[in-house]
């Protein structure tokens, strides 16, 4: 039988050995980077790119990923 396709392989939790600067805070006020030893959600472009996201960040992106997905399954009708 084959493999189940991995939809999200381009998304992962990852501890920042070093300072990263959050995609989503890059400027303004909310300016702020993710520092050493705190874990973030990291998004890999098809480029090779990645895009760091602070944990708060993190939880909005996967609660609307969430959303995506559940209206994805309604749409199947599962």
């Amino acid at each position: 039988m084959p493999q189940i396709k991995a939809v999200l392989g381009h998304v992962s939790v990852e501890t920042a050995k070093r300072k990263r600067i959050c995609s989503r805070h890059r400027k303004g006020t909310a300016a702020h980077d993710i520092v050493k030893d705190e874990d973030c959600l990291v998004v890999k472009d098809a480029d090779g790119g990645k895009h760091n996201y602070c944990q708060e960040s993190a939880m909005k992106i996967l609660d609307r990923a969430e959303r995506d997905l559940s209206s994805l399954r309604a749409g199947l009708g599962l």
